[in-house]
């Protein structure tokens, strides 16, 4: 339970107590230069709307990206290239960029809730685990289990079309089908996935949902390790920081690198609570400059090598918080009442959008496409635009539902 700020509590180990409880750690952080503008972190009703429309493009571009790779041909492939396709090929490619999009997000609203409840003395392990487990699972166990139906009536019906027992051109190397096991549906359970198991089925976007879980345990723990240094706390300092360390560990490098990615939320939190562009002059010179960074980096993502100089998921999460910053800044005051419930609402099925679409998309492409992928003429793409609008509308379905 959250502890009672206007009474610590101490709680006694041993006989000799020499003890500092959370509570009394909360007092010591309050006190911490930066911490305690946590207090009043909040944002405005333009910012969060800003923020809904981003997550539920970026969920919007992991789905395009993700139908435009199962369904149409790749463009060196096309039979009649245009600059028009070709912008269209290009503005679908960023379904990778996008989840990166989604670590910073997660970083600054993890983080600052996190912040803001040492600041105001209200945090508890049990009340955070909670709030984390339900977001995860109320989307997650549904995902398995619609991904299982989906992948296991695509491999009986559509198996002699062999999406389903070799890998998908150009969407990673794992099988549909070899990957229907109990220990992958156990595993993906406990987000184990990529670390001791494969992704469940067809539904490899859950890669990220491990590296989301991991970041959830290892933010709190590694923070909780520094605030038990900084309030010399040793026995629970060296505690908590070997438990960060065997964290880190055991999720390796493919988890913790992209957790760089994820604490660019975290430094954009601390900037926003730190710091405003209060000139108008400022903020529009800031958001242009900002605007062109982003852009650079998302455009040398799509083009040559994307792990390499600006193109790599380090600099676009950096560039995307940097544009963040100036987003939140944007403020459209009285006028804003019809955009907040318009991007709410958007918003709302962006997780559930991520978590369902594969299997689903899968199953359509072996039912309607079998053989080859389509050519990207009129008589195709208005067909896969159908398809892409009404998997979303199954989303909003649900999420109207729930």
């Amino acid at each position: 339970m959250p502890a009672d700020s206007s009474a610590p509590r101490r709680t006694a180990v041993g006989a000799e107590t020499n003890v500092i409880d959370e509570a009394y750690v909360d007092a010591e952080v309050h006190s911490m230069p930066g911490i305690q503008a946590f207090r009043s972190f909040a944002l405005t009703p333009s910012g969060s709307a800003h923020l809904d429309l981003i997550r539920a493009a970026a969920a919007w571009a992991v789905m395009w990206g993700h139908l435009r790779g199962l369904f149409f041909v790749d463009f060196p492939d096309i039979s009649h290239q245009t600059a028009w396709l070709g912008s269209i090929y290009f503005l679908t490619g960023f379904g990778h960029q996008a989840v990166m999009v989604f670590f910073v997000l997660s970083g600054f609203f993890i983080s600052s809730a996190i912040l803001k409840r040492h600041a105001v003395q209200t945090w508890s392990w049990a009340d955070y685990a909670i709030d984390r487990m339900t977001r995860l699972y109320v989307v997650l166990i549904p995902g398995l289990l619609f991904g299982l139906l989906w992948d296991f009536a695509g491999s009986r019906l559509f198996a002699w079309t062999g999406l389903y027992s070799h890998p998908l051109p150009n969407l990673g190397y794992g099988i549909a089908q070899a990957g229907l096991t109990v220990k992958d549906f156990l595993g993906n359970i406990f987000f184990l996935q990529t670390i001791v198991c494969a992704t469940f089925g067809s539904n490899a976007p859950l890669w990220s949902l491990a590296n989301e879980f991991w970041y959830y345990v290892l933010f709190p723990v590694a923070l909780s390790a520094g605030f038990f240094w900084a309030s010399r706390s040793w026995q629970r300092a060296v505690a908590f920081t070997i438990l960060a360390l065997a964290a880190a560990i055991f999720v390796g490098p493919g988890i913790l690198i992209p957790f760089l990615v994820w604490l660019a939320g975290c430094a954009l939190a601390f900037a926003y609570v730190g710091s405003k562009l209060e000139s108008r002059k400022w903020l529009i010179a800031y958001f242009i400059a900002s605007s062109i960074a982003l852009a650079a980096c998302l455009a040398a993502a799509r083009v040559g090598n994307p792990r390499k100089f600006f193109g790599g998921d380090i600099y676009v999460g950096s560039a995307f918080a940097l544009f963040l910053f100036g987003v939140l800044q944007l403020n459209f005051r009285g006028r804003s009442d019809r955009y907040s419930q318009f991007t709410h609402r958007c918003a709302g099925f962006s997780y559930s959008l991520y978590v369902l679409h594969f299997p689903l998309l899968l199953f359509l492409r072996a039912w309607l496409a079998p053989a080859q992928r389509w050519q990207p003429d009129a008589a195709h793409l208005i067909p896969g635009a159908l398809i892409g609008m009404g998997r979303a509308r199954v989303c909003v379905a649900r999420v109207a539902r729930d």
